[in-house]
């Protein structure tokens, strides 16, 4: 039975199953070899940092050494130095002080050099550890982003991240030096009387079972402690992205206590966890004490029975002290260690994270530019056929949302997608985007299925614009390159004025230079929307998708942008996803969807004369559109 006191069990608040962590698991060395193989990508610095690791060992076993047999020729045998040099006694302590100065000053040197090189590893390693996280994350698809909080990813690369980085700059190298003192100083314990070093080494047992009572501890303590630290984190993100519903719902306060428990429950983890590493380190001092204690009792009996000399005995005393300061710095270590390995867990744990869309082994031998029946865009090629083929989907695979669809669009033709919220339309689009998995069936572009080629290929020839308007921190010049990154301002602005927005861009303060904050915070909804659509006539793709992407600009832009967008459509494939359905009328083919079928497929005119799902649809809106003129003619 553990003889722990019950105020060092740390217990986490229940979490929902899909963050649940293992919570008891022992320390995994293919943590530890994996995050050092980070640092063997620098081989040379990792060696250099490893010689000179085991320079400050040999210099630090050498210290003590001078000091005994300073005090062995000069104060226990003063008649045999005076004989060998023929100088006093004095004269030897100088010496033995000069050797001293001088095994210091050549230590400090390599301190400063070793310092100077782990960091450069370590900053290395960091940005490596950060670059390879996020090249990862890039190539996860839509379904991981949709079950992980963002503020669980940022923790990887930022807490965890942190607790790695004191592994490669603390761990790795000074459990090295102190493991190599360890070795030479019982090596030299040995030499002097290997009777005591014995009978220190009869107390390796003590240090192992205290290591096992309160390591394991000490791993789920530090474990918690960065589970925890992880819902602050996501909780922060949350707070942030959904600031403008906290505030218009007043739950500013409701909120701040929300997060003042998670903040006490992580700073209870942070002190549940000081608390076994404060129980755990004296454990390990009162040991050595204790030892020490013993072996100078043993000691004063093997020299009064003449086996040693009191300089022996000094300079036992001087390396069982370091082989024991070795020992508690490497207990003290541990718990970093222990700190470290919880973040390298988590961070390789997403990592090991698969993309549920999977690129073919045969895709990527093709090479950048693909092998036959290649998605990418090709010179003076417009429109691509795009074709559905009895496509069975559900964002969880057990309840589909998508059942058998299956239609086609011919290249340069627009189909447009209409039915109520929940029908199926953004899945269908975010399938062509290959955003998502599908269970079964065939999607064909060109007559190659899209599951035979790598994503990035299937969307480079794409441009989507959505109802999210999502733009990025800086000029709005920046952000509508952001569809092609090698464009000119000429072209920039050649594309808002094809698009007719060229007067409203300029418009702003700062016009094409205007900052737009984060996430376009500091222009209004319509100006985004126009963004966006700046963007998609840069990039002139092959297949244009608008998802609701004119629900965010009022009547009157729409109309301003309407002529331009059907010049950006035309000669293009287009699939439009539009609740005003007004947008629609014009589209070649519309496909009504309920329930996630294809329920009706027809032009406007057709369907209309049907009198069936789409017709009731377009009556419906027409009446809600006369409805709502009213209201403002009446006002």
């Amino acid at each position: 039975m553990s003889t722990l006191p019950s105020n060092l069990l740390v217990a986490a608040p229940p979490k929902p199953d899909e963050e649940r962590e293992p919570e008891h698991r022992p320390l995994q060395w293919k943590l530890v070899r994996r995050l050092w193989s980070y640092s063997f990508r620098y081989k040379r610095l990792q060696i250099l940092v490893t010689l000179q690791g085991a320079g400050m060992a040999a210099l630090l076993t050498l210290t003590p050494l001078i000091v005994t047999e300073t005090i062995r020729w000069t104060i226990e045998q003063p008649e045999r130095w005076r004989e060998l040099t023929g100088r006093p006694a004095e004269h030897g302590l100088a010496v033995g002080a000069g050797a001293a100065v001088i095994v210091a000053v050549i230590y400090y040197v390599f301190f400063g050099w070793r310092v100077r090189s782990v960091n450069r590893l370590t900053e290395q390693v960091v940005v490596d550890l950060r670059r390879d996280l996020h090249a990862h994350v890039l190539s996860l698809d839509m379904s991981f982003f949709d079950r992980t909080k963002l503020g669980r990813i940022l923790s990887r690369g930022t807490s965890d991240i942190s607790a790695m980085r004191a592994a490669i700059a603390q761990v790795i190298p000074r459990t090295l030096i102190h493991l190599l003192m360890m070795v030479l100083f019982f090596g030299a314990m040995v030499l002097y009387d290997w009777v005591l070093a014995l009978m220190l080494l009869a107390t390796a047992p003590v240090v192992v079972w205290l290591n096992e009572k309160l390591g394991a501890r000490m791993e789920h303590a530090y474990r918690v402690v960065q589970e925890s630290y992880s819902r602050l984190t996501s909780t922060i993100a949350e707070t942030v992205a959904g600031i403008r519903v906290t505030q218009g719902f007043a739950r500013e306060r409701v909120n701040a206590g929300m997060f003042r428990e998670l903040l006490q429950h992580h700073s209870d983890n942070n002190m549940r966890a000081a608390r076994i590493h404060g129980f755990y380190i004296p454990m390990f001092d009162l040991a050595s004490q204790t030892v020490a204690v013993v072996i100078i009792g043993a000691g004063a009996a093997r020299i009064a029975g003449g086996h040693m000399s009191v300089a022996d005995l000094i300079g036992f005393m001087i390396y069982s002290a370091g082989f024991f300061g070795s020992a508690v710095a490497l207990a003290d270590l541990y718990g970093t260690t222990l700190q470290a390995m919880a973040g390298a867990e988590r961070f390789f744990a997403l990592m090991d994270t698969k993309a549920a869309i999977e690129t073919p082994l045969s895709a990527r031998a093709e090479g950048d530019e693909g092998g036959p029946g290649a998605l990418a865009a090709r010179a003076g090629t417009r429109g691509a056929r795009v074709e559905f083929r009895d496509v069975t989907f559900g964002y969880d695979a057990a309840r589909p949302v998508l059942h058998g669809v299956s239609f086609a669009v011919e290249p340069g033709a627009t189909a447009a997608l209409v039915g109520h919220t929940g029908s199926g339309k953004s899945s269908i689009v975010s399938l062509v985007c290959r955003l998502y998995e599908f269970q079964r069936g065939e999607i064909l572009i060109d007559g190659v299925d899209i599951r035979a080629v790598p994503p990035w290929m299937v969307r480079r020839g794409m441009a989507i614009v959505s109802q999210d308007n999502f733009l990025f921190d800086g000029t709005v010049m920046d952000n509508i390159r952001f569809g092609k990154p090698g464009a000119s301002d000429e072209e920039v602005i050649a594309a808002c004025e094809a698009l007719g927005c060229r007067e409203i861009i300029e418009g702003l303060a700062g016009g094409m230079g205007k900052v737009v904050g984060e996430r376009g915070a500091s222009l209004s909804l319509g100006q985004r929307q126009l963004v966006c659509f700046a963007r998609a006539m840069l990039a002139d793709p092959r297949i244009l998708i608008l998802d609701e992407a004119t629900s965010a600009v009022d009547t009157y832009t729409e109309h301003l942008i309407q002529s331009a967008l059907e010049r950006l459509m035309a000669g293009r494939t287009s699939l439009v996803v539009a609740h005003r359905l007004s947008t629609i009328r014009h589209a070649d083919e519309i496909l009504v969807l309920d329930h996630g079928k294809v329920i009706e497929r027809g032009s406007h005119g057709q369907l209309m004369i049907a009198g069936g799902a789409y017709a009731r649809l377009y009556d419906e809106f027409v009446r809600l559109s006369s409805k709502g003129r009213g209201e403002r003619l009446a006002e």
